[in-house]
C-alpha cells in the first residue's frame, strides 16, 4: 500500500502561483494608451483607478488619465510608509474599480503591489524608471512604524505596460540601479544552495535558473552606455527581460530567495546605519562585491562591470570608511534574522573583516 503524501510534500508538486500575463513595451504615450486599452478589454475591466507619484510621474498620470475611458479615478503617493499603504487602500476611489494602474518608480509601484493586496485588487504597472525588480515581484518594501523597512508579501502585477520614449529619458543612474539589482542574482543563488547544504532550506531549481539567466542579460553585454548615456533601447529591453525575470522567480520560489542573500543583508544594514548612502541597486552591487569576495568567487569581475557601468562610487563603498562599512557587514545577519547566508559561516570580527574590505574597495 502506497503511503498517503503528507500536506509537506504535496505543497511542493501541486504549487499554485500567480504569473503575470502581459509585457508589452510602447513607443509614446498614445500606444501605451492604447495597449492598457486593450489588455483591460481582455481582462473584463470597466474601471481602473491610477495611482502614481507625486512629481513627474503624476504628469504622466495626468495624460493617461485623459485618455484612458476607463479611468475613473487617481491617487498620489509621496512615501512608501506602512501609513501610506494604509490611506490609500481605504480610499473610496477603490471601492468602485476593477483594478489599479500603476505609474511611477520603485516606490509607488511597491505602495501599489501592498494597497492592492490588501484590497484584493488587480494591478497592471508602468514604470517610469527600471531601477529594481520589484516592478515584477511579489514583495514589497514598506517602512514600517518603526521607522525600519520591511519586505513582505504584495500583488504580483497581472502586467507590465513599458514607454520607451519615457524610458529612455529617465536618469541613467535608475538603469545602473537596475543592473546592480541584476548583478545580485549570482550571489544570492549561491547563498540559497548554501543554506540548502547546511539544512537550512530547500532551493528551487527553476526559481535559481530564472535568477541565474536574469542576470545574464545583461551582465553578459555591453553596459558603457550607463556611464553617462544616452540610455540604449536594446539594453533597456534586456533590462526590463531581467528584472521581469527576477519577479517571476521570487514567485516561483514563494520568497525573495533567489534574489536576495548576503549582498542585500548588506544594503539592509547600510540603509540603517548610513541612510541615503546610496540607491538600494548601487548599494546591492557593492554588497554583491563585498559578498562574493567571502564566497570565494571572482570579484574582481564584478568589479570591472561595475567600472564600465560607471559604478565607481560603490566600488569604493560611497565615501564610507573602512569602519563604516566593516560595521555594517557586522550588522547585516541582524537585518533579516533567519535568511543564511556565507555571513554566518565567516568570522565577522573586525581585524577580519577589515583586511577583507580594504582589500576590495583599496
Amino acid at each position: 500500500m502506497t503511503a498517503p503524501k503528507t500536506s509537506e510534500a504535496l505543497s511542493v508538486w501541486r504549487r499554485q502561483m500567480e504569473l503575470p500575463r502581459y509585457l508589452r513595451v510602447a513607443e509614446g504615450q498614445q500606444q501605451l494608451t492604447d495597449m492598457l486599452v486593450a489588455i483591460a478589454g481582455e481582462l473584463g475591466f470597466t474601471g481602473v483607478c491610477l495611482i502614481s507619484g507625486t512629481t513627474v510621474t503624476q504628469t504622466i498620470a495626468a495624460g493617461l488619465a485623459e485618455q484612458l475611458p476607463l479611468a475613473t479615478g487617481s491617487l498620489g503617493v509621496s512615501d512608501n510608509s506602512e501609513e501610506q499603504v494604509e490611506t490609500l487602500a481605504a480610499s473610496p476611489e477603490l471601492k468602485t474599480v476593477d483594478a489599479v494602474v500603476a505609474i511611477g518608480g520603485g516606490k509607488t509601484i511597491d505602495v501599489a503591489k501592498s494597497v492592492c493586496e490588501q484590497v484584493d485588487l488587480p494591478l497592471i504597472v508602468v514604470p517610469t524608471q527600471l531601477t529594481a525588480d520589484g516592478i515584477a515581484s511579489p514583495v514589497s518594501v514598506i517602512r514600517g512604524r518603526t521607522g525600519a523597512f520591511e519586505s513582505r508579501h504584495a500583488r504580483l502585477p497581472i502586467g507590465l505596460v513599458v514607454d520607451l520614449d519615457v524610458l529612455v529619458r529617465s536618469p541613467v543612474e535608475s538603469a545602473r540601479a537596475g543592473l546592480g539589482d541584476l548583478i545580485a542574482n549570482a550571489c544570492a543563488v549561491r547563498d540559497w544552495r548554501r543554506a540548502a547544504a547546511a539544512g537550512r532550506e530547500t532551493t528551487d531549481d527553476f526559481a535559481a535558473l530564472l535568477a541565474e539567466a536574469a542576470s545574464d542579460l545583461v551582465c553578459g553585454t555591453d553596459v558603457t552606455g550607463l556611464r553617462e548615456g544616452p540610455l540604449e533601447t536594446g539594453f533597456l529591453h534586456r533590462l526590463l527581460q531581467g528584472l521581469v525575470l527576477s519577479g517571476l522567480a521570487m514567485e516561483i520560489a514563494g520568497s525573495s530567495r533567489p534574489c536576495s542573500g548576503s549582498e542585500h543583508l548588506v544594503s539592509h544594514a547600510i540603509d540603517q546605519l548610513y541612510p541615503g548612502a546610496a540607491r538600494h541597486g548601487e548599494q546591492v552591487a557593492f554588497g554583491t562585491l563585498l559578498c562574493s569576495r567571502f564566497q570565494g568567487e571572482d570579484w574582481r569581475a564584478i568589479r570591472q562591470l561595475m567600472m564600465s557601468a560607471g559604478m565607481e562610487p560603490a566600488t569604493k563603498g560611497f565615501g564610507l570608511s573602512e569602519d563604516q562599512i566593516v560595521a555594517a557587514v557586522r550588522a547585516a545577519p541582524g537585518t533579516r534574522p533567519g535568511r543564511y547566508t556565507i555571513l554566518d559561516e565567516i568570522d565577522l570580527t573586525d581585524a577580519a573583516l577589515l583586511g577583507v574590505v580594504r582589500e576590495v574597495i583599496g
